[in-house]
Order: C-alpha cells, then sequence, then structure tokens
C-alpha cells in the first residue's frame, strides 16, 4: 500500500517542489533523502528507496555512522548515489564542529586531549590533526592533515600552513596518535616537531605544542621542552 502511494505522488507533492514552496523543515526524512539520492533504479522509485535505506539503517543516525562501502551494497545506490550521501553527512558534521569548536579555549596541553580524544579512538594508523587557533586561543578548526608514520619525509611543512593560513590561525598545535600504546615522541617525532616550528617562526604563525596521543594518555611535547632542545 504505501509503494504503491509513493510511486502515484502528485507532481506538486514532490519533494524538491514542497522545499521551495514551503522550506526543507517540512520535507519528511524519506523525502530529504530522496532529494539527495535524486533517482530511485529498475522498478524502485526514489522514494522506495530512501524509505528502504532509513528503514534498515534505523534512520538519519544510523545513516551518518554507515560507511561508504555499506551504501553501495544497497541495490541501486551507485558510487555517485553513495558520495552524495557521505558529502552532506560530512558538511552537517563540520557545520556542528565549527559551532562547538568556538566554545573551546585552549589554556593547556589537556585541553588540547579533551578536545581530539575522539578522533583518534581505536585508530590503528597513525593520524596527524592539525589544530588552528585565533588570538585569544579559541579553536578555529581541526583538519586532519595525513594518515600513516609522522615523520619528515611525509608530512611537510607546506601541508600544515597552508590549512592554517585558510584558517587565518594565528597559532597552531599538533596532534598525532601511537597506536602502539606508547606515548612517548619517537626521534623522528621530534624532528618534525622542531621542523614545523621553525618554519612556523619565519612565517608568524607559531607551533605552540605537539601532542602525541593514545587511547588513554597523552604526551605533550612543549611540556618536554623538545621544541628548543637543539
Amino acid at each position: 500500500m504505501i509503494n504503491s502511494l509513493l510511486k502515484t505522488v502528485n507532481r506538486n507533492d514532490l519533494p524538491r517542489e514542497r522545499l521551495a514552496a514551503l522550506g526543507a523543515e517540512s520535507l519528511s526524512d524519506i523525502e530529504l533523502l530522496s532529494i539527495i539520492l535524486g533517482a530511485g533504479g529498475k522498478n524502485e522509485s526514489v522514494f522506495e528507496l530512501s524509505s528502504k535505506i532509513l528503514s534498515d539503517l534505523r534512520g538519519f543516525k544510523g545513516l551518518y555512522r554507515t560507511d561508504y562501502n555499506k551504501l553501495i551494497s544497497f541495490k541501486n545506490v551507485g558510487l555517485a548515489k553513495a558520495a552524495s550521501i557521505k558529502a552532506v553527512c560530512e558538511i552537517s558534521k563540520r557545520i556542528f564542529t565549527e559551532k562547538e569548536l568556538s566554545k573551546i579555549n585552549i589554556n593547556k596541553p589537556k585541553d588540547v586531549y579533551e578536545s581530539v580524544k575522539k578522533f583518534f579512538f581505536n585508530k590503528e594508523k597513525e593520524h596527524l590533526y592539525l589544530l588552528s587557533l585565533d588570538s585569544r586561543n579559541r579553536l578555529i578548526s581541526i583538519d586532519l592533515i595525513s594518515i600513516g608514520t609522522v615523520n619528515e619525509t611525509l608530512v611537510h611543512p607546506r601541508e600544515i600552513f597552508k590549512s592554517a593560513l585558510e584558517k587565518n590561525a594565528v597559532s597552531i598545535i599538533l596532534v598525532h596518535n601511537h597506536p602502539s600504546g606508547d606515548p612517548n615522541p619517537s626521534e623522528g617525532d621530534i624532528k618534525i616537531t622542531e621542523k614545523i616550528y621553525k618554519a612556523g617562526t619565519n612565517i608568524g604563525i607559531s607551533l605552540i605544542d605537539h601532542l602525541i596521543v593514545t587511547d588513554t594518555n597523552w604526551v605533550s611535547l612543549k611540556s618536554l621542552n623538545l621544541f628548543e632542545r637543539r
């Protein structure tokens, strides 16, 4: 019965037209997802496809948590539709993150750890994040810079300061994880920190700390006085 109604929906009630006339808040979850998907598939309308996805994944929260490969496993969801869904999810995450970040002031290493620990939980590879701060030490953004071993051959200052300049950062903090569970810095960690510190000094964007984190602990290279070691 529901499927029959979905197939015979009046054009005046189509989601794009209703959105234009009444606003996005007037649309149901199925209608919103239908706009993102754009079309259904053979013998399946876009409304039916949207309904199935939301039912199987238990709503938008489940959709948000679903990875790309799971999405393309749905019949009539190809690479383009899955990419559109993940792009919208990422946009919503960034909007929420920007709002929350504006409330965070970084005054000590523990503030940094509390701000980023959720990004590193149960990660099996090293992830390097850049925290950009304004003149009052408020977070502007948290950006993923690289995945893989953090060393001076794989992480170039250009990548870091390009992102910082785009965000109009006054200062920056680096954070990366050690999946081994040992937060102590390696020689490579120290070398890349010194390299970024010197580059920042030259262009007027201060590197104020570099944290190494695990699921349960962290170490601040600034607190260890490793920036000016040599």
